[in-house]
């Protein structure tokens, strides 16, 4: 009986230490595996806005010095800055009353949701009037084209003035009198762009804003700057990182926590669940270094070492550590993974070899007080050998081996050891299935997240960003096979008075049957439909020769005719479209912007000339020409 304990006592020993060494190795590499694969699908989601938020500012910094180069555009800025902006007697200027709220100017342009502000000390010149009136008109543009994804949108002079698109108007905030005075200079954003030598984009340190009850950061993109060192513009957005930090609070995996914190000498904490009030009241200047958090030197040591995008893990004693930097960001996301969680599954397994053993035992003694010994003794030696089996990752053995046939105390123990043993290796099966399902489906979200962003959520057609990288491959198309590519912008003719009049909910639905008759009409399954921005579409396609864009012009405003979707405020009666078109031709190379400029002023002309019209530029005469549809 003694030997029988001991011998039992020994190998439930060995094959306990052997199934916890085998198990907590299986289940650690299952970890890493999914933790950095989780880290990597999250760092690459997390960088997407970021990534549009320097495409719109490049974007915006390229179209103003496109426009800031043309004299007679310069000549027409200077005078829109009279029309725009007013001068208060402390020297300082702001929009005119009434155009934030969307009030019209004398010739009918409208700039909703569009405020600004000019510090006294420097009184504008025609270049300062030009550039900040420049500003002013595309941060509209761009403000309002990216409205419902950021807080805002602006474009800075560094003479101190800022014209920005969002929902609050800082004429009625800012002022330059008094102890609340506004110190453009003091502000980060204003200081470090117009101070660094190059145009580099850079992020703001952490702020709080207090009217969003949010965490804020600036991100800012100078131009590049003159032979003297001087800027003469800077795009900034402000972004508010509610959404990011309760992504960050709730990783893919269950069980872990997430921090972020800036990839500079000290760490500074971006977020982190356990260090928020520290960050709050620091006012976003808490970091690894001042908060002393020697757990978290090894991450910040790591993070120098990664390319954006990468992810390296961190052993970090009690806890496994996904560190990686976000792309397009100076930022790195920790995701970590206390190894506490695991010990549970562990223990379980255990539990059952200890469970296997002592019934083995209780056999064993059935076994020295039965006269049947030496028959037992070799099925009672085959079922040992496969517990200590069932521990070993990868280690099999044949269930026909086990005395299951046996109608007596062993064999039922050999069925019941079969059926655990099957149990087991289908646990494992199905913790692999579900890992392999669970990477499937962050697969799938991925494409999903990636379809949406090139994709105008209210409409269903390309948004401005997809719109943006057509344009450029087509042009590149027609360049090598010789073809021509046609651009058309589309401009719902007196959509204002439609909304006034049917209110915005039939507004959007009315944008939407417009998309759907648009797309219903192009020619090919590739050419592109997309929403520019408000109620302004764009249309690009692959035609054979110029009058080719003339009939698809003319037909789309025939199908909106068609359509007759009433509209009372419109002299027609129904809603019309007024088309603007230009076409770029293989043996006369034409940059992006200029073929936009060619059509958006075409769609002028057919706005000025009584709307419901397709005009054509005429590239070879500097003008445009145009016909009824």
């Amino acid at each position: 009986m003694r030997l029988a304990g001991l011998r039992i006592a020994f190998v439930s020993v060995f094959a306990g230490t052997v199934s916890y060494c085998v198990d907590h190795a299986a289940l650690e590499k299952a970890v890493r595996t999914q933790l950095s694969l989780s880290a990597e699908q999250a760092l690459q989601r997390e960088s997407l806005p970021f990534r549009e938020i320097k495409d719109l500012e490049k974007n915006f910094l390229d179209e103003f010095h496109r426009i800031d180069s043309l004299p007679d555009a310069r000549q027409s800025l200077a005078h829109d800055f009279d029309a725009i902006f007013y001068r208060h007697p402390d020297g300082s200027y702001t929009q005119r009353p009434g155009l934030f709220e969307g009030g019209p100017l004398p010739e009918g342009r409208r700039f909703p949701n569009m405020s600004a502000t000019y510090a006294p000390d420097v009184p504008p010149n025609d270049d300062v009037k030009a550039r900040f009136a420049l500003s002013y008109v595309l941060s509209y543009h761009y403000g309002s084209a990216m409205k419902g994804r950021f807080f805002n949108f602006y474009g800075v002079v560094p003479e101190k003035g800022f014209p920005i698109y969002q929902a609050a108007d800082i004429a009625k905030v800012f002022k330059y009198e008094g102890p609340d005075a506004l110190r453009l200079e003091t502000y980060e954003f204003y200081s470090r762009g117009f101070g660094q030598t190059h145009s580099e984009t850079f992020f703001t340190s952490l702020y709080w804003d207090a009217s969003n009850a949010a965490w804020m950061t600036t991100i800012a993109t100078p131009d590049a700057p003159d032979a003297s060192g001087k800027h003469r513009i800077m795009a900034c957005v402000d972004l508010l990182l509610d959404g990011l930090m309760q992504r960050t609070a709730r990783p893919v995996l269950p069980g872990a926590h997430s921090t972020i914190f800036a990839a500079d000498n000290d760490g500074t904490l971006i977020f982190d669940g356990n260090y928020a009030d520290a960050i709050t009241h620091s006012e976003g200047r808490a970091s690894i270094a001042s908060l002393r958090l020697a757990a978290y030197r090894p991450l910040l040591d790591a993070s120098r070492r990664l390319a954006p995008g990468a992810v390296a893990l961190v052993d970090g004693g009690g806890e496994i550590v996904a560190v990686g930097r976000i792309p397009e960001t100076p930022w790195v996301l920790a995701v970590r993974y206390p190894k506490s969680l695991m010990k549970p599954a562990i223990l379980t397994n255990i539990a059952i070899v200890f469970t296997v053993a002592l019934l083995t035992l209780l056999v064993e003694i059935v076994i020295l007080r039965s006269i049947l010994q030496k028959q037992m003794a070799e099925p009672l030696r085959r079922l040992m050998l496969a517990t200590e089996l069932v521990g070993h990752a990868g280690v099999t053995f044949n269930a026909d081996e086990l005395p299951t046939q046996s109608q007596d105390e062993i064999g039922q123990l050999a069925r019941d050891f079969a059926g655990m043993a099957e149990r087991v290796r289908a646990a494992q099966d199905a913790l692999e299935q579900k890992v392999a399902t669970r990477t499937s489906e962050l697969e799938q979200l991925n494409m999903r997240l990636l379809k949406v962003s090139m994709t105008d959520e209210m409409t269903g057609v390309a948004n401005r960003r997809a719109f943006d990288q057509a344009l450029v491959s087509g042009l590149t198309r027609v360049g090598r096979d010789r073809g021509l590519l046609m651009l058309a912008m589309i401009d719902v003719d007196w959509f204002k008075h439609y909304n006034d009049r049917y209110g915005h909910p039939a507004g959007d639905a009315c944008l939407r049957s417009v998309a759907a008759i648009l797309t219903a009409n192009v020619r090919r399954d590739h050419d592109l439909v997309a929403r520019y921005g408000g109620e302004e579409f764009a249309v690009l396609a692959q035609i054979a020769g110029s009058d080719d864009a003339l009939a698809i012009g003319q037909a789309l405003c025939a199908a909106m005719e068609q359509a007759s979707i009433e509209h009372e405020h419109s002299p027609l009666g129904h809603v019309t479209l007024s088309i603007g078109m230009a076409v770029a031709e293989a043996d006369d190379p034409t940059p992006p912007e200029e073929l936009l400029l060619q059509a958006d002023r075409a769609l002028y002309r057919a706005k000025r000339e009584g709307r419901n019209l397709v005009v054509m530029a005429d590239r070879r005469r500097g003008r445009a020409a145009q016909t009824a549809p």
